[in-house]
Formats: C-alpha cells, sequence, structure tokens
C-alpha cells in the first residue's frame, strides 16, 4: 500500500509514490516549493486530498517510547 502525490509543474503531471502519509506530506511540501501546483495526495483506500485538505489526511499512528533514564548511551563531558 502506498500514498500518490500528484502535481502539476511546468512540464506537465509528476506522480511520486510513498509508504505513509507522513512522507506523502514532505514530498508535497517539497513540491510546492519547487513551483508544482495543483498538488494531490490519494491514500492506499483511494481517497484524494486536495492541498487545503492535509490537515485532515489521517496519520501514522506513532507509538509513545518510554524516557530513556539509563545515561552509558551518553557521551562523556569533558
Amino acid at each position: 500500500m502506498s500514498f500518490a502525490i500528484k502535481a502539476m509543474c511546468r512540464h506537465g503531471e509528476l506522480v511520486h509514490r510513498r509508504k505513509t502519509s507522513e512522507a506523502a506530506l514532505k514530498k508535497a511540501r517539497e513540491m510546492s516549493r519547487t513551483g508544482c501546483y495543483d498538488i494531490h495526495i490519494i491514500t492506499p483506500e483511494g481517497r484524494d486530498y486536495a492541498s487545503s485538505e492535509f490537515g485532515d489526511l489521517p496519520r501514522t499512528p506513532v507509538t509513545p517510547q518510554s524516557a530513556r533514564t539509563d545515561r552509558s548511551h551518553r557521551s562523556p563531558t569533558r
């Protein structure tokens, strides 16, 4: 399953694919900065999100990580 990012650029339509919604949003922002327009993200289920709807795009759930109390991984201070 992948997310498709579609946009119009000066040479025509571009389509990129990414595995997560976060990666798709990152690519969409990158395409916008380079001058692309009419940017859409299509979910694996087929839902088409226009750039004005990117805030509604479902995000990949993040698992909370416990705070590290083990200091053995820190570099020594001098």
